[in-house]
């Protein structure tokens, strides 16, 4: 029996954040339709309160309008987007390290579709201004954020 080789097809390019880690890919090299952002970071209440979900909504909110804002100022992205933002709400306690992430995929429009090499280096900019949009959210929130859980 002849054996088939599977080609992988995605492919990724990591991001250098202070704070997060990022990640740029897509799921078909050859044809970089869809392009996501991958990022998580730990995240550290440094008050007690009886509830952190309207800090968590908060926080997702403040991402949707950042990755809209990038979307609608952006030549190589369509302005659409599909968001998957995740934090343990019930785990979020003062002084415990709480994992948060976050992926949006979007796609470039079909007439002009970049390499990914190419995506990066006309998004990059934006894309950190997204992920400090959403640092500064958080920090203002009296939470502590750190790339690792030590």
């Amino acid at each position: 029996m002849e054996e088939v080789k599977k080609l992988r097809l995605n492919s990724e390019k990591s991001l250098q954040h202070k704070t997060f880690k990022l990640k740029l890919g897509t799921t078909n090299k050859n044809n970089p339709l869809v392009v996501y952002v991958e990022g998580h970071a730990f995240i550290c209440p440094q008050e007690e309160k009886d509830s952190y979900t309207k800090d968590i909504s908060d926080f997702k909110y403040t991402l949707q309008r950042s990755i809209r804002n990038l979307l609608c100022n952006n030549d190589y992205l369509q302005n659409e987007y599909i968001l998957d933002f995740q934090i343990a709400n019930s785990g979020i306690k003062i002084n415990k390290k709480s994992f948060l992430s976050f992926e949006f995929l979007m796609k470039q429009p079909k007439e002009k579709i970049l390499k990914l090499n190419d995506v990066k280096k006309h998004t990059e900019a934006q894309i950190y201004e997204v992920v400090d949009t959403l640092e500064k959210k958080i920090r203002s929130h009296n939470f502590s954020l750190s790339k690792t859980k030590k």
